[in-house]
């Protein structure tokens, strides 16, 4: 053999091992495809407190993701506004599908028996009314009797699953929900039958007043009805209670509930409309230095209320920087604003999550959440270039409108 043609094959052999050693599998990758019926928006993400990994799903619905994992964990796969709990381990591939219509009721995988039994012990609990009428009406030992039949339930979903680290943290995490759910109810041997089937009462009566939708939907005079309408069907049920220390304790509760939701709504109607001149607010970035709505006119301002202990919050920083990224350069500003109390807390995850845009800290529930009814976070709002508000609930960054409302406004 020619010396031309020897180190032609040595080259090739060499090759040939360079690319099967590129072409195995790293153990610790995590491959995870999916279909998503009827899909919410694009953004597929699975997280934990530290990471997130997200992807962004095609057109039919299909996605796939890969990364890495140097230990079994617990994730958060996430879709629009609904989230599930999975376990994962190195090296796995899973095949996900699920329909939105019916987020955990339609949830299956294929090659993680762990994250199957997960969303199996999701609806046993949820087909269990823990804090139902047993709950109140019941000794503590038969409402000790259904917690322990849903444990050997729950066990017995385990199925084929051998991780013995994940089977002992389920287990102790079931133990540790039972302990409190026993807790709670031997707390209730302290009042009188009366009283705890007023409580049971009231814990129905309180569904049929859904605030939540009235403070939008009802003027101000149908949602005061509403209020004494509530607090009249509280009152009924209490009627039929004879402890009088118990009684003044419960009027004080009824009062303090519908005040709270007339402050609210109030609130909400106070707040500025589309079009209205925005409310102004005055915080400091992470270095000290105060900023205001005022303080960027001449750009669409996009405000992203959160904090570092909301789930929901945290699921939307993926989307919101790549929101950011995709209209860097046009005249908009994204703007932070957090309502933490811990601001160590604040200042690390703005640092380790590197957080563009401005990031502003509220010090809690100040003044820009009275001024805008903001009650629970995340909250987005979207104010235009004068100062005028556009929308004080504007879409997530995660859905497919909010990059139409910026366009429509830049």
């Amino acid at each position: 053999m020619k010396p031309k043609q020897i180190l032609t094959t040595v080259l090739i052999i060499v090759a040939g091992i360079y690319l099967v050693m590129n072409t195995e599998t790293d153990p610790n990758q995590v491959t995870i495809t999916g279909e998503i019926t009827n899909p919410k928006a694009e953004l597929v993400t699975f997280s934990n407190q530290d990471t997130t990994y997200s992807t962004n799903a095609n057109e039919d619905g299909t996605f796939a993701i890969s990364f890495n994992l140097d230990s079994a964990t617990y994730l958060n796969f996430g879709h629009g506004v609904e989230t599930t709990a999975m376990y994962v381990h190195p090296g796995d591939e899973i095949k996900l599908s699920i329909d939105t219509e019916e987020f955990d009721e339609t949830i299956e995988y294929k090659g993680s028996s762990s994250s199957s039994y997960l969303a199996k012990k999701y609806l046993l609990e949820e087909g269990n009314d823990f804090f139902g009428k047993v709950y109140y009406m019941s000794n503590g030992e038969a409402y000790k009797a259904i917690l322990d039949n849903f444990k050997i339930e729950v066990i017995n979903e385990f199925g084929d699953i051998t991780d013995s680290t994940f089977i002992n943290s389920e287990i102790a995490s079931i133990d540790k929900d039972i302990s409190y759910f026993i807790g709670r109810q031997e707390k209730l041997a302290e009042y009188s039958e009366d009283a705890r089937t007023y409580m049971w009462e009231t814990r129905n009566i309180a569904r049929d007043f859904n605030f939540y939708a009235a403070i939008d939907s009802l003027n101000s005079i149908d949602f005061n009805n509403m209020a004494e309408q509530y607090a009249a069907a509280f009152q009924a049920s209490l009627n039929n209670v004879t402890d009088a220390e118990f009684i003044v304790t419960a009027k004080e509760r009824i009062t303090k509930t519908t005040d709270s939701w007339l402050e609210r709504k109030t609130a909400v109607d106070n707040m500025p409309k589309e079009g209205e001149p925005a409310i102004d607010f005055n915080y400091p970035d992470t270095d000290g230095n105060e900023f205001s709505l005022t303080s960027f006119k001449g750009n669409l301002v996009y405000v992203d209320v959160w904090a570092t202990w909301c789930g929901p919050c945290k699921a939307e920083i993926p989307s919101l920087q790549k929101l950011e990224a995709d209209y860097h350069g046009k005249d908009i500003t994204f703007m932070s604003v957090s309502v933490d109390t811990d601001k160590e807390a604040w200042e690390k995850m703005v640092a380790d999550k590197e957080l563009g845009g401005v990031q502003l800290w509220a010090d809690g529930w100040s003044k820009i959440t009275k001024d805008y009814a903001i009650f629970g976070i995340p909250r987005f709002m979207l104010f235009d270039a004068e100062g005028n508000v556009v929308s004080t609930n504007a879409p997530r960054p995660s859905s497919d409108e909010i990059r139409e409302l910026l366009e429509a406004n830049l």
